[in-house]
């Protein structure tokens, strides 16, 4: 069985326990396999960062509803319950050897480019697939309505994007996702607002 037909159980998982969560994980599954593709990674790569894609929230199947889908601001305990879900996501992954590529994807999808992630890791130190990963999330996360935010329109994502290269996320990503993104945007069916 590959990684992408494993990866399927626990994405049941995380439908069944959020499906605002499930939706967004499709959704940075297909922008982190435009991204792969457009850099022109082998087909073995793609899958792997389509499938971290698709499960780099998957730690948030340990986080209570309660706390995922709150309205109003988490409190200090809640944020850092909910800060651990890359490392919820890892202990969850490492039930299967299969997942084992998909660890360091999970681990540290909320890096940034500066060095100011959960993990302070900079640079290339941040596994390519994480940060491909952490500009897909990112992006739908800004355009996407949350419990807690209104999304912002396609303009004033693209918009932080841009000001985000070089610091949050990998400038050579951003040039890429602005090459790719109208297939993205085909694929995830976002649509200017």
């Amino acid at each position: 069985m590959s990684v992408v037909s494993e990866a399927g159980v626990l994405l049941e998982r995380l439908r069944k326990h959020s499906m605002a969560t499930y939706q967004h994980s499709c959704n940075v599954g297909n922008l982190a396999c435009a991204l792969a593709e457009g850099l022109g990674l082998q087909e073995e790569e793609v899958t792997i960062i389509t499938a971290g894609g698709l499960l780099h929230d998957i730690g948030k199947a340990r986080i209570r509803t309660t706390i995922l889908h709150k309205a109003a601001r988490l409190t200090a305990t809640e944020w850092e319950v909910m800060r651990r879900h890359p490392e919820f996501g890892v202990h969850i992954l490492a039930c299967s050897e299969k997942f084992e590529v998909l660890e360091p994807i999970v681990a540290y999808h909320h890096e940034r480019w500066d060095g100011g992630g959960y993990y302070n890791l900079a640079n290339q130190d941040i596994p390519l697939g994480a940060r491909i990963i952490a500009l897909a999330d990112a992006f739908d996360a800004m355009t996407s309505s949350r419990a807690y935010q209104y999304s912002k329109n396609l303009q004033a994502g693209i918009q932080e994007l841009a000001e985000g290269a070089g610091k949050q996320f990998d400038p050579r990503l951003v040039e890429l996702f602005f090459d790719v993104m109208p297939a993205v945007l085909k694929r995830n069916n976002h649509r200017a607002s």
